[in-house]
């Protein structure tokens, strides 16, 4: 199921931090997303959810932004359709 994009994390996000962020390379970016399954056991789909509002604002990331959680394709629900379809 998917139904964001382009989402990213900074290395010392990815990484917790813990040493400092003077010890990470800022500029280092690792691919992001959010996680949910959907489940189809052949008798019944069941969808896991990690907790994802119902709906989230549109973000705009920039040189400084630690983390960005996606650009939205379609709804939570639209994809959770289309993949059950």
């Amino acid at each position: 199921m998917k139904f964001c994009r382009d989402g990213f994390y900074s290395q010392p996000f990815a990484f917790g931090g813990e040493e400092g962020t003077e010890k990470f390379d800022k500029n280092v970016r690792y691919r992001g997303s959010l996680h949910n399954y959907l489940i189809d056991t052949g008798d019944e789909v069941i969808l896991v959810d990690t907790g994802l509002p119902a709906g989230t604002p549109e973000e705009t990331p920039d040189e400084h932004s630690v983390a960005f959680t996606d650009h939205d394709i379609c709804s939570y629900m639209e994809a959770a359709t289309l993949s059950a379809g």
